[in-house]
């Protein structure tokens, strides 16, 4: 029993450390990759692209995203690889940040994009998964479903992920735009080089997770529970029969699909929208950094409220889209009122409203697919992608026809579908 609870303890030690060294891992590639987002376009803008070029070679990224995230995140699921893909992606990040200085046609920017786009569907959906499954090794004792027989994995967990996620974005806006201040835009490169190494660094000490050792745990785990939950009358078959087998429904991707396609396209040219509101350019930035700074926020308070057994995904999910659609009516009203009041609004609306989003569906996908969690991630950000480079195209054919204050009232309704749809998730 002694040398029992040593392994036992050492193992939770190693599984421990993995767990830090990922949520490092994942921390500072945030940074590198918003900041990448937020001053690429101020960067390539310094070599002499225009505005039209430079959102087409960005747009390239979404596209590499779109096609390979859910094939890296199925053979994540095969393989059971984890830690190599995401060091095969950091590895290739580096490699492609140091090419950036090499050639200036645009041809060769959109391909460096491309691989970009690439190389994140194979880092995201493989750190999604792997830090799920790191928890869901490190807490043995949880709420068992008996309908799929996987350890239920909290929401507290998961806004940990989210959490830094949004941190690492929020940081890493501040603090690129200072050394871009001091140092001139061209310091962009050198910065994303060193965060994604430092990014590398901790993802060195990760460990994959067995899915041998899960299924044993879980396995055992569950046999425990089950005596103590089921009537010693019913057995376990006649337990699993009345209760139907949960599965990820592609409904789920439909309802955030029509959110993103109204939503992101105002959010790229939400600077524009305050400028032209008459908004001081000293408030604009700040307007604009409240967004990951709730989310943030959000991340940490919905996980917390979805543990509440009342409060189901499908509730959370409700929210998000109701939020949503807040947020354009905010944008719409501060854009025909001239105050920074709405935008303000605006700006927490969407700050919970993804909050709620990411938080239901990451449990919702998590808790329902525990063999396939990098594949329905993958898919999840294909679909956004999608949904992004579809609306591109739509909203900015709107805005050759109408003002884009002209097209917000109307996009406002856009979102509310997916409240409808996600009544039947």
């Amino acid at each position: 029993m002694k040398i029992q609870n040593l392994l036992l303890g050492s193992e939770n030690q190693n599984t421990s450390f993995s767990k830090i060294s990922l949520i490092g891992a994942i921390f500072f590639a945030g940074i590198a990759g918003y900041s990448y987002f937020a001053f690429l376009p101020l960067f390539l803008n310094s070599k002499g692209f225009s505005v039209g070029e430079i959102t087409f070679i960005m747009t390239w990224m979404g596209v590499g995203i779109a096609i390979f995230s859910w094939l890296f995140g199925r053979l994540s699921d095969r393989t059971g690889h984890r830690k190599l893909f995401v060091i095969i992606a950091l590895i290739s990040q580096v490699i492609i940040f140091s090419l950036i200085n090499f050639n200036d046609h645009i041809a060769y920017h959109c391909v460096l994009n491309f691989l970009r786009g690439l190389f994140l569907g194979m880092r995201m959906p493989a750190s999604n998964a792997l830090f799920t499954e790191i928890v869901e090794k490190k807490v043995k004792i949880q709420p068992i479903d008996l309908s799929n027989g996987t350890i239920e994995i909290s929401g507290t967990q998961l806004s940990l992920l989210s959490t830094t996620k949004s941190t690492g974005w929020a940081i890493g806006v501040i603090f690129s735009s200072s050394v871009i201040n001091i140092l001139g835009v061209n310091s962009l490169i050198p910065f994303l080089i060193i965060m994604t190494l430092v990014s590398l660094i901790f993802a060195l000490p990760v460990r994959d997770v067995k899915k041998e050792a899960t299924n044993l745990e879980g396995s055992n785990l569950r046999s425990e529970t089950e005596e103590v939950l089921l009537d010693p009358k019913t057995t376990v078959n006649e337990k699993d029969k009345r209760k139907p087998e949960r599965k990820v429904k592609i409904l789920l991707f439909v309802c955030v699909f029509f959110r993103h396609f109204g939503l992101i396209p105002f959010l790229q040219i939400i600077s524009l929208l305050l400028i032209d509101a008459g908004i001081p350019i000293t408030q604009v930035g700040i307007v604009i950094a409240l967004n990951p700074i709730l989310q943030a926020v959000a991340m940490v308070v919905n996980g917390r409220i979805i543990d509440n057994p009342k409060i189901s995904e499908k509730l959370m999910l409700a929210i998000g889209f109701i939020l949503s659609s807040l947020t354009l009516l905010g944008y719409a009203i501060g854009s025909f009122t001239g105050s920074i009041f709405y935008f303000i609004l605006g700006q927490i609306c969407l700050g919970f409203a993804w909050g709620s989003i990411y938080t239901g569906a990451f449990k919702y996908i998590v808790n329902r697919a525990p063999n396939n969690r990098a594949l329905y991630m993958g898919i999840w950000m294909t679909n956004l992608q999608l949904a992004k480079i579809i609306a591109y195209q739509v909203f900015a054919l709107l805005w050759i026809i109408f003002t884009p204050v002209a097209v917000l009232p109307y996009a406002v309704l856009i979102p509310l579908i997916g409240f409808v749809l996600v009544y039947w998730l």
